[in-house]
């Protein structure tokens, strides 16, 4: 089963593959630096990730079934880039980014908040969610639920974030490492104008004292 699952990974995004990527090319990213002040950290771009169904799911597929897809919510662009803030050596995630303007920050708005179970939580476009939540449907060869199909990919010893292709359609999923359970949300972040920033999905809140970030937004 592990070598037959193995085949749909795309390459595993680590952050010593190319090192962290200079803070400074959006607004956006330089508050979110900034004030997460983590002294080691710095950016890798993953990929930008296509919405055609124009929805977005984040969840944990651990639990099986189609828990991850509640909440799933609009994003109104067709597509976002893919930031990952963390420690220089890889080893720790501390926020993912989906950048959409990438205009300063101001204030929430929309929010998913979901469980994590298996020290890791997924997103992609919610076809893609769809897809992966009728993984035994499919093709029963490859994997009898969600839990079965990612097991390998969280298993691996190198595994702090990484797009995995999801049959039939081949489409990306993106899963990150928490290396901790318990809960999360990813907020809509607009600027002064109402425009979408970005998704923030904040993992280790700021350095200080573990405080979100979403908490922190100046609301001008």
């Amino acid at each position: 089963m592990l070598g037959r699952l193995l085949r749909y990974v795309m390459p595993v995004l680590a952050l010593g593959a190319a090192g962290p990527v200079a803070a400074g090319t959006s607004p956006a990213r330089d508050w979110i630096a900034t004030t997460a002040a983590h002294a080691t950290a710095g950016w890798s771009h993953a990929e930008r990730l296509d919405l055609p169904s124009g929805s977005l799911f984040v969840g944990d597929p651990s639990w099986g079934g189609d828990y991850h897809l509640r909440g799933a919510l609009p994003v109104g662009v067709p597509g976002l880039d893919i930031w990952v803030l963390a420690s220089d050596s890889g080893q720790r995630v501390h926020l993912v980014w989906l950048e959409a303007a990438g205009t300063l920050p101001v204030r929430p708005a929309e929010t998913i908040n979901f469980g994590i179970d298996s020290a890791y939580f997924a997103f992609g476009d919610l076809h893609t969610g769809q897809q992966l939540a009728a993984i035994g449907d499919h093709d029963p060869f490859v994997a009898n639920d969600s839990f079965e199909f990612m097991l390998p990919h969280i298993q691996r010893d190198d595994f702090r974030w990484a797009a995995i292709s999801v049959p039939p359609a081949g489409s990306p999923v993106h899963a990150v490492n928490t290396r901790s359970d318990g809960g999360l949300r990813a907020v809509w972040v607009l600027d002064a104008e109402g425009a979408l920033s970005g998704i923030l999905i904040d993992v280790t809140g700021r350095s200080a004292d573990q405080r979100h970030l979403d908490l922190l937004l100046p609301w001008e």
